[in-house]
């Protein structure tokens, strides 16, 4: 570039996908976590809410979902963390999906209620967190001309 030719900026970039999906996870945990907290939307009294009737609830369930919520927001501040929290949160849920069809001691089945629904909410949510997120991560970078 000569002393005579204009500066070329590049535009700015704007979010990466990773960001926007991992907000999008992120606003939909809170939102669960806020209708489970509406005496409307859960169904049942004690250990036996139901969130529409149909997922089984608690106030652990509801603190997690919150923090889980919380946490995705936070984390898509950059493409990086944002992967790293849809792997990590991901595998979390399938864990607990996994632990769901285990036969687990009534402590915890009262603290963290699964009812099959629930199992395949778990299942579903963190198959497709853990492949958003490391499809993100183990992705090649462009190369720039």
């Amino acid at each position: 570039m000569t002393a005579t030719e204009p500066e070329t900026r590049m535009p700015k970039r704007g979010p990466a996908p990773v960001q926007g999906m991992g907000m999008l996870i992120g606003l939909l945990f809170l939102m669960l976590g806020a209708f489970e907290l509406m005496p409307g939307v859960t169904v049942g009294e004690g250990s036996a809410r139901a969130l529409f009737g149909v997922f089984a609830v608690s106030g652990a369930w509801t603190l997690v979902h919150l923090l889980t919520g919380a946490a995705a927001v936070f984390c898509t501040r950059s493409p990086r963390a944002a992967a790293r929290f849809l792997v990590v949160a991901g595998a979390c849920y399938a864990v607990v999906g996994l632990a769901g069809l285990l036969p687990l001691p009534r402590a915890v089945t009262d603290a963290l209620p699964l009812n099959t629904a629930g199992i395949c909410l778990a299942l579903a949510f963190g198959t497709g967190m853990l492949i958003l997120g490391a499809g993100w991560l183990w992705r090649r970078p462009e190369r720039r001309r």
